[in-house]
């Protein structure tokens, strides 16, 4: 008779712990199972609750572009419980909501806050936000352009080719610095030569040594009917310093500092409009779609939507 009660003890004992009762005991009182939730209703422009980590939008639009997704965003959008893959808290989502006929829905993940920490299946109530991402359909490209907003490899592309643009204004830029420092060198090296050629005597043989540094700047001379022994006699020839002079007011400092200074001024002045006008169009620029007329500010106008569905999983955060 002893040995039945010692038998049925070591069957207890041998019963694996799965047999027994589960720990479904929640860790807080606002610990759900996502399981156990049937449908989510996200709403725009309202955060999640948190406890761990920071709040997130309950949509939140993940692209395929910034562009697109300032286009249009749904005010609603309801996310159905799918069963699960390989977990049960692994749930996959079937979300609609209410497009214009331009866009639709493509991937719709529900991101949860993890209770405990980011692996834990228990989330938080109330945590849960959609990251949907907002494609155009025909009708779309058709109105807004493919090239505009469409596909990723679009946006990569206009980011290449931005970054080409931006490296050929800097080139041109450079170019036309050098040309203009270029030019002061040039208009440098016409005033001061002359005057530096007549000071060492290049060029000056002899007597015109004298009368090239009169001549240079414009006075002094070249001597009256006093008569130097270098002087020719009666008659004189054509040569007159004081015509020579004359002649070469063109070339005196005054005449080409003041083209520099036009010069200077009109590059800086190319220089201030060039990059005015820059800045307004950056300025001028919005994310937004332009319809052309009107105010480039104002998001594009739909007439009608229709209900359209996105597919996803479960990320935890």
């Amino acid at each position: 008779m002893r040995i039945l009660p010692s038998l049925a003890a070591a069957a207890l004992l041998l019963i694996p712990p799965a047999i027994g009762i589960p720990n479904s005991t929640p860790p807080g009182k606002d610990a759900i199972l996502l399981s156990n939730v049937q449908t989510l209703t996200l709403r725009a422009h309202r955060m999640t609750s948190s406890r761990r980590t920071a709040a997130i939008p309950q949509l939140s639009c993940a692209g395929p572009s910034k562009q697109i997704c300032n286009l249009y965003q749904p005010e609603t959008m309801r996310c159905t419980n799918q069963g699960y893959d390989y977990d049960a808290e692994d749930v996959q989502w079937t979300c609609t909501a209410n497009l214009p006929p331009e866009f639709k829905l493509g991937a719709t993940d529900v991101i949860c806050e993890g209770y405990r920490s980011a692996d834990d299946k228990w989330v938080l109530k109330g945590s849960c936000g959609v990251e949907y991402r907002l494609l155009l359909t025909d009708a779309g490209e058709k109105r807004f352009g493919k090239k505009g907003y469409g596909d990723e490899e679009w946006a990569w592309g206009a980011a290449r080719g931005y970054k080409g643009m931006a490296g050929y204004r800097k080139i041109m830029a450079v170019l036309g610095d050098l040309i203009f420092f270029g030019f002061i060198c040039a208009v440098f090296v016409m005033i001061f030569w002359p005057m530096l050629a007549r000071l060492l005597g290049w060029g000056n043989r002899g007597r015109g040594a004298g009368r090239g540094w009169g001549g240079f700047w414009g006075g002094g001379g070249g001597g009256g009917g006093g008569g130097g022994g270098d002087d020719p006699p009666p008659p004189y020839s054509s040569f007159d310093p004081r015509k020579t002079a004359a002649r070469q007011q063109g070339w005196s400092p005054g005449f080409w500092t003041g083209a520099l200074g036009g010069a200077a001024a009109g590059y800086q002045m190319g220089r201030r409009a060039d990059s005015g006008s820059r800045w307004g169009s950056s300025m001028g620029r919005s994310d937004r779609y332009d319809p052309g007329e009107g105010s480039s500010r104002s998001p594009p106008q739909f007439s009608s939507t229709t209900a359209s569905t996105g597919f996803g999983s479960t990320r935890r955060r």
